[in-house]
């Protein structure tokens, strides 16, 4: 095992199964309960309540499914580019609220995110990986 590879995995574990469960504690507190929350709080942004009722619906099964794919490497590349996307959406949406302190966590998930997708050749240990083989 090279040192680079085994620090690519642990980055890439660490932020699928932040996604991966923050995705699940969404779908536990009850998807209706988020996305009443979510319209409440973006009241008095530009969004209208139907786009963020359909993001918020959106926001749990994305979150699962992409950090499912990251946490064991399954389409990583592609599942990586989403989760920046991803990323992205709930930034902007967090600097119309606004909410600085969410933004900034947002922007450290950004940066993990880049360098997974920069240093992608180190991305050895992963089910992908196991079925190329």
């Amino acid at each position: 095992m090279r040192h680079k590879q085994v620090a690519y995995v642990l980055l890439r574990i660490t932020i699928g199964v932040v996604f991966l469960f923050y995705g699940i504690g969404k779908f536990t507190m009850g998807r209706a309960a988020l996305v009443n929350g979510l319209v409440q709080q973006f009241a008095k942004t530009p969004l209208s309540p139907g786009l963020v009722r359909v993001f918020g619906n959106v926001i749990p099964f994305a979150e699962v499914i992409l950090g499912f794919c990251v946490l064991f490497g399954v389409f990583t590349t592609i599942a990586l580019a989403l989760m920046g996307t991803l990323l992205i959406a709930l930034t902007f949406g967090m600097v119309l609220v606004p909410n600085p302190s969410i933004v900034a966590n947002n922007l450290i998930y950004c940066v993990i995110v880049f360098l997974l997708l920069y240093f992608a050749e180190y991305n050895t240990f992963s089910l992908e990986r196991l079925w190329k083989k």
